[in-house]
């Protein structure tokens, strides 16, 4: 269920106009409107898939616009009568279009030859006013043949008045009602032989026409007659192959209708940068967006959790609290109408059976309600109208009123939502109704972020925190008197700003948090990197190790053989008296070494797999060989089955307690120490406050140190604002060959107010 009110109240309307200036037929543009909104979860999918697929082929050649033919259904169904040239040109245009439908949806197998024909022949045949075209093939003939009369006519009237100039009143002939005529004079009427159709107004001219004039002027009549003839059933043909392809052409209007749909929203979700949000039964969105504000628009981040049954939404007057119930709302029906929303499609959407709002000012003079009392009337209709699966939108609830009676009201108000809906959102400047939601389960706080140095809303929204109203920052900001404001500040110091204070701790531990968060995410995905670098490291050095020892094991094989032969050669010389027996025992004893050399060899190649350990116990600090690639490293601590070792080149692991064994004294050796001198990496930069300029040359001391300390990554922190800082950031991160990758980080971690960068 959706409301007049809710569609006023959320901007639906607008949004689905400039939805409806996409759409290509007149038909499909009036099925765009509010009644669109479902709760079937399976027909918001399909649409959703419907519009994927149009969006995926919207590289390609666009469908022409189709016109409109629904009133030559009615006009058929109601008459026998031939349509006229227009409406049969509009439903050749309509053929037309519906083929070029067909070719970018890549159905071009459902085209029908007899579409194809009827729609070329009425195109080819019809002007855009429904007129036959003069060079259409029927008529060329009777035109040639008209055109041969004609002139034939001039010619005997040029000869005619040539020979007969004594009784000619002027020297070329004359037309009158589509026939030429011969301008005699007056006195002339017997002597000419000419029937005398008129004469002129001063009566000193007569009009006449020759028995072989008069032929020819019959003849051309008769040519025109035939054309318009032959014109009427070229038409009557065409009307006849549009009656009687109504019933084809009511079930493409169908097609069409339903195309138009999803072509529309198509462009417009691409036009927007929208996405498909995720099934769920909270709400969540990520980087969300009013599109009617379009790039003015400031992502909303939000995520409530699946207990949360009620918002209450605090915060700077103009700080956004307003556009984000709006957005919340509008997003939350354009989801049950196309599927897509203007934000991530990591964002979250339950279906809601319907939605409720009161945003504005609904006083009404001829009414005689006051603002408080229209808004009391509207909720008292949505307390009867809504069920446990609507959304309710109350903009500062309980203004307008006593601010003790309407805080208590509004807790009421809230309480009873928060029973009997799915979800409600409130905005309010109520100290006791901000501290009502921190006591009651399922309610949750939500502020929108208020930058206390430049004393500018960010419109960010802070999930779990209440905010500051900051009146005298926006006094200020709206240029009162100094004199006024002064004095509220000092109203305020006398003990009334208590709740601003927490609401500033708050904002600052939760800052803290989020950076020794971001840090710890660093830390422990550098880690990880490292890990499997090493592991990979050492599968390859296991790898290239076995295919030396193979190797060498060849090399002694063929060895042996050869030394073999010459062993036969050698036995063959003793038998025949050539050698004797002292030099045959020193040759079968050095093969006999090299076969011991080439079994300790292939003994090797079969230790792929572990290393055999020592049966000496393994204590922390003692150094050891680890692995098949025999890394030394540091023992931190022994568990049952693994060993934790620091390693030589910096990592800390767990390994088997069989690939672990004790490492043989090292010989100390010279050591030189490289150091260079530079900026140190960090695993978070703040840029917030600085120039684009300033920025830019931090990053690029950030890279560089990061190169030279072998940090795969790390985060900056440049804000939201009017996004120059992110975009200018973003720009030379792209050009640096260094960088891996960019991208804005998680919504729990900063959202859009973040980058985190990748280092090859």
């Amino acid at each position: 269920m959706i409301t007049e009110r809710t569609v006023k109240d959320t901007e639906l309307d607008k949004v689905l106009d400039i939805i409806r200036i996409s759409a290509l037929s007149p038909e499909g543009r009036d099925r765009i409107t509010p009644s669109l909104v479902v709760t079937d979860r399976a027909v918001i999918e399909k649409r959703a898939r419907r519009i994927e697929e149009y969006m995926n082929l919207l590289s390609g050649s666009a469908p022409d616009p189709f016109p409109m033919i629904s009133d030559i259904f009615s006009y058929t169904e109601s008459t026998h009568a031939d349509l006229d040239g227009e409406a049969v040109y509009r439903a050749g245009e309509f053929l037309h279009s519906y083929i070029t439908m067909l070719v970018f949806l890549e159905k071009e197998d459902e085209i029908h030859e007899e579409d194809r024909n009827l729609s070329s022949e009425i195109l080819s045949s019809l002007d855009m006013e429904g007129n036959v075209y003069e060079d259409h093939p029927r008529l060329l003939p009777l035109i040639r043949k008209r055109d041969e009369i004609k002139a034939e006519r001039m010619r005997f009237s040029s000869r005619y008045i040539s020979e007969h100039r004594s009784i000619v009143q002027q020297t070329e002939a004359m037309f009158r009602n589509e026939r030429v005529v011969i301008p005699l004079r007056s006195d002339q009427k017997r002597a000419s032989g000419c029937y005398i159709s008129g004469a002129s107004a001063s009566g000193n001219t007569l009009f006449g026409e020759p028995p072989e004039l008069m032929t020819l002027n019959n003849d051309a009549v008769i040519a025109e007659e035939r054309i318009r003839a032959e014109k009427a059933r070229i038409l009557h043909e065409l009307s006849d192959a549009v009656r009687n392809l109504c019933p084809v052409l009511k079930k493409m209007l169908d097609e069409v209708i339903d195309f138009d749909f999803h072509y529309s929203f198509a462009l417009w979700a691409r036009k927007v940068k929208a996405a498909h949000p995720r099934e769920g039964q909270t709400l969540s969105l990520v980087a969300a967006r009013h599109p009617l504000l379009g790039s003015k628009a400031v992502p909303i981040t939000i995520t409530l959790p699946e207990d949360v049954k009620a918002l209450v939404l605090s915060g700077a007057n103009a700080g956004g609290k307003t556009v984000t119930m709006k957005t919340i709302a509008l997003l939350s029906l354009l989801n049950q109408i196309c599927g897509y929303i203007p934000a991530d499609s990591h964002s979250v959407l339950p279906i809601f059976s319907s939605v409720f709002t009161d945003i504005g000012d609904g006083q009404s003079i001829l009414d005689a309600a006051s603002t408080f009392s229209s808004h009391m009337k509207n909720i008292a209709y949505i307390t009867r109208k809504a069920d446990s699966s609507s959304l309710v939108l109350l903009d500062e609830l309980g203004s307008g009123t006593d601010p003790e009676e309407g805080a208590a009201l509004s807790r009421a108000i809230l309480s009873y939502f928060a029973k009997h809906s799915a979800l409600t959102c409130i905005t309010s400047h109520y100290s006791q109704v901000k501290s009502f939601a921190y006591s009651e389960d399922g309610m949750m706080n939500a502020s929108m972020e208020f930058d206390e140095r430049s004393g500018m809303p960010t419109y960010r929204v802070l999930e779990g925190i209440p905010g500051d109203s900051h009146a005298v920052a926006t006094a200020i900001r709206m240029k009162l008197p100094k004199e006024i404001t002064d004095a509220a500040s000092m109203e305020l110091r006398g003990g009334d700003a208590t709740a601003g204070r927490i609401i500033k701790a708050l904002i600052s531990k939760e800052r803290a948090l989020d950076r020794k968060i971001t840090e710890l995410s660093l830390m422990q995905r550098s880690e990880e990197r490292s890990r499997r670098e090493l592991e990979e490291k050492t599968r390859e050095l296991e790898k290239k190790e076995n295919e030396l020892r193979r190797e060498g094991v060849k090399e002694i094989n063929d060895y042996l053989l050869q030394t073999r032969k010459e062993l036969e050669k050698l036995v063959m010389d003793v038998r025949t008296g050539k050698l004797t027996s002292e030099k045959t025992r020193r040759v079968k004893s050095y093969i006999k070494s090299v076969e011991e050399k080439k079994a300790e060899e292939s003994a090797l190649v079969k230790e792929e797999e572990e290393i055999p350990a020592d049966n000496l116990p393994i204590l922390p600090g003692e150094d050891v060989i680890c692995g098949v690639a025999k890394t030394r490293g540091k023992v931190l601590a022994v568990g049952k089955n693994t060993v934790t070792v620091s390693l030589e080149n910096g990592l800390r692991m767990d390994i088997k307690r069989s690939m672990v064994r004790h490492a043989p004294r090292e010989e100390k050796k010279a050591r030189v120490e490289y150091g260079v001198s530079g900026k140190r990496a960090e695993y978070t930069i703040d840029l917030r406050g600085l120039t684009l300029e300033e920025a830019i040359k931090k990053v690029e001391d950030q890279i560089e140190a990061a190169l030279l300390s072998s940090l795969p990554s790390f985060s900056i922190i440049h804000g939201y604002g009017d996004g120059i800082l992110s975009r200018g950031i973003h720009e030379y991160l792209k050009k640096r060959k260094e960088v891996k990758d960019y991208r804005f980080a998680r919504p729990e971690d900063g959202g859009m107010g973040k980058t985190y960068v990748e280092l090859f």
